[in-house]
């Protein structure tokens, strides 16, 4: 896996889980709902991990995706 997409396992299921996220922030789930959709057990985790991958809070995504 790490030779077909140039990133371990872990990391790639994680941009995966965050691309996924990124879609749904488009609805009108909640972010803690929205975490629990894409594998995460725990809000604030996911929170961090989009925050580290997007540079952006998923709230802060959502409200551009609204006001775009």
């Amino acid at each position: 896996m790490q030779k077909e997409y140039g990133v371990p396992p872990f990391e790639y299921l994680l941009r995966y889980r965050i691309e996924q996220a990124k879609l749904l922030l488009q609805t009108d789930l909640s972010v803690a709902r929205i975490a629990e959709e894409v594998g995460f057990n725990q809000a604030a985790y996911f929170a961090s991990c989009f925050t580290r991958a997007e540079g952006i809070s998923p709230r802060t995504f959502r409200k551009q995706f609204h006001h775009s």
